[in-house]
């Protein structure tokens, strides 16, 4: 086993006692003091009007018993509010099963509770390692209840109730808002409490409060720990998109249970600050600030959300005029860097977005949008982006896409020209990522798990992604993170070719040796040509690495190219990586490799675990200024090689699927000479 899987162990033998012992340690009872604090307050802040005469006695005689069976009786009969029956839908009938027996999977990492009952201050990777806080705290976001509570009304099957009931009162008696309530081991993170009142919670007792099984008692606890957790967030908010979280977790308790007294004024003042973060943090384009469409999918649902609940309570009136245009602005761009397969580009920290589920929303929000249907449907309704080309560039955020068509089996390839990101970011900059229909040629893995490991080291790094090296050092720029006007790079699409540029002028390691100019150009509709010129600012000669990433141990050597790479995924596409210069480079591959540095890795986040990868490389050493210059070549099992052939030093007249196209090196960004235009495959029209 290599160094990179071996577990950390704090201290072998002790560590499975350790670990076995906390596990199976004994669980806190709801002390009385607790119980008291938590109905108290839930009966100090509701509106006593709504619940009745014999409320109001109760109240004034501190029948707690009395209390307890009325506000129970209350919620139990009254009708579903129809924001409920939107929250939390859909579930996973498996993990609902494995949920009743204490069998948790937090990112990635299983653990079975002994006796099924959930530990909710239990880390097991504290243990054994990585260390990765997220599985406590995502443990304590309760997605599981969803799914618990799904299943319920589904099947009426009460054994979801009876465990439901014993994981809320376990969960109410193990955990206190800590002092430092965003630290490591708290369940009480403000994101954590958000996205409990923005889904599993609401969801959880809107389905559970008719089963005889939820006691009173437990119905009223939850509703008072719901108050709690809403005045918590109102008092602690933070920034970024977990702000979005926050305040719509606020919104979505306030708007369902309308039944407490601080109800509306909770209600406005997260709408309020929801509103203003939106409006700092969508980009003129409508990219989410921090670069990621994984971010960008939480912020949008935090935003269609409460504008979904406002709709459904007739109060988009107190949602600010250019509320649903953000919205709207935001769709767009998810759209536009959607791959034929329907995912989304990973860039920064991301794992595998399916744009259908995030167009899916966009679509309801905005019926008149015939793109946005075409995308909720996968094709099936509505019509496709209109436009000159399929291809798209966000400016502010700095990425553009290119694509040959809207179909499903297009060629596609997203081009990072931006800046840094405001949060979750990697060393990226001129990345690519290449698709051909539904499959990922050269990928970026997301960066892995936010744990304290090499792998997540390595995933965010430059080593990571398909860029330049300098002298074996990736790039450590610092920013900028968010800019104040268009990103500074060159953007040319037309139906014949896309062409983009941007550059990256910042730090490798702890100095600036050079410059890294790429160009990308498309030749459309079948192959990329990549060059990257780099430059010295020292006027010294360096060591340039090109690296590009396959998620496959299989490459072939194309004897017809000296140099030339062709993965082997086994599947129904490959890509071929053509350089045009391979007399001035080593070419290599690495696979699993740890030392001198790590290469050769898929480092996977939810969707996928950590694996062998490859890496190819292409080297250039000694060089003061030097030009890469790969051709890029998304192959399907039928296709013939391509033909290249060299005119001049920067000319070359490429042939691949019957047609023939002039390269210039140096005129990237105009129109050529399209050869053999004539030259079309059998059936294909003009």
């Amino acid at each position: 086993m290599s160094k990179l899987n071996k577990p950390r162990l704090i201290a072998v033998a002790a560590g499975c006692g350790m670990l076995a012992a906390a596990a199976a340690s004994p669980l806190p009872e709801l002390t009385a003091e607790k119980r008291q604090s938590h109905l108290e307050e839930l009966f100090r802040h509701l509106d006593s009007a709504r619940f009745g005469t014999e409320y109001a006695a109760a109240l004034r005689n501190s029948d707690m018993q009395t209390l307890i069976r009325t506000v129970a009786r209350y919620f139990r009969e009254r009708p579903q509010d129809p924001g409920s029956a939107e929250t939390g839908r859909g579930y996973n009938a498996d993990r609902a099963e494995r949920a009743v027996r204490g069998e948790m999977l937090e990112v990635n990492i299983p653990w079975t509770f002994p006796d099924g009952r959930i530990r909710y201050l239990f880390d097991p990777t504290a243990i054994h390692g990585p260390v990765n806080h997220e599985w406590l705290w995502q443990l304590n976001r309760h997605s599981f209840w969803n799914d618990m509570a799904n299943a319920y009304a589904a099947t009426g099957d009460e054994k979801y109730a009876r465990a439901f009931n014993i994981q809320l009162r376990d969960w109410i008696a193990q955990t206190d808002c800590p002092p430092n309530w965003n630290a490591p081991g708290s369940a009480w993170r403000t994101i954590e409490a958000g996205l409990r009142l923005m889904g599993s919670w609401p969801a959880a007792f809107d389905r559970f409060r008719h089963s005889p099984e939820f006691t009173d008692e437990n119905l009223c606890l939850m509703l008072a720990s719901m108050h709690r957790q809403a005045v918590h967030l109102l008092e602690h908010p933070t920034g970024g998109n977990w702000l979005l979280m926050e305040m719509n977790g606020v919104y979505t308790f306030a708007t369902l249970f309308p039944e407490f007294s601080d109800a509306e004024m909770f209600r406005r003042k997260s709408a309020r600050t929801l509103s203003d973060a939106l409006r700092g943090q969508i980009l003129p384009d409508g990219m989410h600030d921090e670069l990621s469409p994984d971010y960008h999918s939480v912020v949008f649902t935090c935003g269609s959300q409460m504008f979904r609940l406002a709709q459904l309570h007739h109060r988009t009136g107190e949602l600010p005029p250019d509320f649903a245009p953000l919205l709207e602005k935001a769709a767009e761009a998810y759209l536009a860097l959607a791959t034929p397969g329907f995912t989304q580009p990973r860039t920064n920290d991301c794992f595998t977005l399916r744009t259908d589920t995030l167009l899916g929303k966009a679509s309801r929000l905005f019926p008149e949008r015939r793109d946005f249907q075409w995308g909720a449907s996968r094709r099936a309704a509505g019509m496709p982006p209109q436009g000159e080309t399929a291809s798209r560039f966000l400016p502010w955020a700095g990425f553009a896409a290119m694509r040959s068509d809207w179909g499903a089996e297009a060629a596609y390839l997203c081009f990072d020209v931006g800046s840094l990101g405001m949060g979750h970011q990697h060393q990226d900059k001129l990345n690519i990522n290449l698709y051909l229909g539904n499959e990922e040629l050269i990928f970026d893995d997301g960066g892995g798990q936010y744990e304290e490991s090499a792998a997540r080291r390595y995933g965010i790094s430059a080593a990571d992604h398909n860029t330049i090296l300098v002298d074996g050092n990736p790039q450590s720029r610092r920013g900028p993170k968010k800019l104040e006007e268009p990103t500074d790079a060159s953007w040319v699409s037309t139906p014949e070719f896309d062409y983009a540029r941007g550059s990256y002028d910042a730090e490798f390691g702890q100095d600036r040796p050079a410059v890294h100019r790429r160009e990308v150009r498309f030749c459309k509709p079948d192959f990329f040509c990549v060059v990257d010129t780099l430059t010295p600012r020292d006027n010294a000669a360096h060591d340039y690495e090109l690296l590009f990433h396959l998620d496959t141990l299989k490459t072939v050597a194309v004897p017809e190219f000296p140099g030339a790479v062709k993965s082997d995924f086994g599947r129904k596409y490959d890509v071929l990586i053509v350089p045009l210069f391979p007399e001035e480079l080593t070419v290599s591959t690495a696979s699993g490799q740890t030392e001198p540095r790590m290469a050769g890795w898929y480092v996977g986040r939810n969707e996928a675990r950590l694996h062998p990868a490859t890496t190819v490389t292409m080297k250039a050493a000694g060089k003061r200024e030097f030009r890469f210059a790969t051709l890029l070549f998304p192959l399907r099992k039928n296709d013939e090689l391509p033909v290249v052939k060299r005119l001049s030093e920067k000319q070359f007249r490429i042939s691949f699927r019957g047609r023939e196209q002039a390269l210039d090196l140096d005129r990237l960004n105009t129109a050529m000479e399209q050869v053999g235009a004539d030259a079309r495959p059998a059936g294909e029209k003009r």
